[in-house]
C-alpha cells in the first residue's frame, strides 16, 4: 500500500509522463530522475483519452493513433535504457545507432506501469510483453480493482503467462478525512471520492487491499479544501492511517 518503505527505508516514488512526449528525450530526462532519487523512481505511462491535451501540445495528429504511440515509447525507453547503443525504426520514431547517456540506477530500467482504463485484455497484453510491473486505474471501487485484476488474470492465463513477481494494482484516489461520519453505501455515495473519518478511511482502504490494491496513489482535492486542511490530511494519512492499513 502508499506509503510503504523500500529496503532503504526511502519512500518510492511514482512518476508519470504523457503519452505525447518525445521518446528518446523522456527515457534520457527519466534516466535523470532515476539518478536524482537515488534509484527510487516508478515510471507512469499511458495513451492518454483527451484530445485536448494533445491539442495544447501541437500533436493532434497523434491522439487516433495514441496506442501505438505508446507502445513504441515503451520499446524506445526499455531499449535505451537497457543497451549501450540503440536504433530504432518504427511507425513513430525512427533513428540510426545512436548513444544516450547515462543509463538508470535500477537496472534494466525503473518499473513500469501501465494505465488502462477500458480494456483489461490490451493492459494484460502489454504486461505480458513488456514485463510491465504495475497497473493504474482512477477512482476505482474495490470491486472495480477485484474486476479489472481478475480479468487480466484471464488474459494472461491465456496468453500463457503470469503477472510478475510483486506486481501493483494501483489506483489514484482523491480523499479528505472528515470530522462527522459519511454513509459508505452505494446509495450515500454519489462518486468514488474516499470521504469519510479516518476510521471510515482506515477501514475502506483494508477493503481495498482485499480486493488486490497494493498501492493506492491518494491524491487530496484539488480545490474547495483550504491548504492547511489538505496538509493535515496527509499528515494524519501518513502518521495515523496508513500504518494501520499496512499492519492488516
Amino acid at each position: 500500500m502508499v506509503g510503504r518503505e523500500d529496503s532503504e527505508g526511502a519512500d518510492r516514488h511514482e512518476h508519470h509522463r504523457h503519452p505525447y512526449r518525445s521518446p528518446g528525450v523522456l527515457a534520457a530526462e527519466l534516466a535523470t530522475q532515476d539518478h536524482l532519487s537515488n534509484g527510487r523512481l516508478n515510471v507512469g505511462v499511458g495513451a492518454g483519452w483527451m484530445p485536448e491535451e494533445f491539442a495544447a501540445a501541437s500533436v493532434p495528429h497523434l491522439f487516433p493513433r495514441r496506442h501505438g504511440h505508446v507502445r513504441e515509447t515503451i520499446e524506445i525507453m526499455q531499449g535505451i535504457w537497457s543497451n549501450e547503443l540503440f536504433e530504432y525504426h518504427g511507425e513513430f520514431a525512427d533513428f540510426p545507432l545512436s548513444g544516450f547517456g547515462h543509463k538508470p540506477i535500477q537496472k534494466p530500467g525503473p518499473p513500469i506501469y501501465f494505465s488502462g482504463l477500458k480494456d483489461p485484455r490490451r493492459s494484460a497484453k502489454r504486461i505480458a510483453k513488456y514485463g510491465l510491473q504495475g497497473w493504474i486505474g482512477i477512482q476505482d471501487s474495490p470491486e472495480d480493482i477485484k474486476r479489472w485484476k481478475g480479468e487480466m488474470k484471464r488474459e494472461l492465463d491465456a496468453l500463457g503467462r503470469d503477472f510478475p513477481e510483486g506486481f501493483d494494482m494501483c489506483s489514484m484516489i482523491w480523499f479528505v478525512i472528515t470530522d462527522e461520519p459519511i454513509d459508505q453505501s452505494p446509495a450515500g455515495k454519489a462518486t468514488n471520492l474516499l470521504a469519510g473519518t479516518a476510521q471510515q478511511i482506515e477501514d475502506r482502504l483494508k477493503s481495498y487491499k482485499e480486493a488486490g490494491l497494493t498501492m493506492p496513489l491518494l491524491w487530496p482535492p484539488f480545490r474547495d479544501v483550504p491548504t492547511s486542511k489538505t496538509m493535515d490530511d496527509l499528515k494524519r494519512l501518513t502518521e495515523e492511517i496508513m500504518p494501520k492499513v499496512n499492519a492488516s
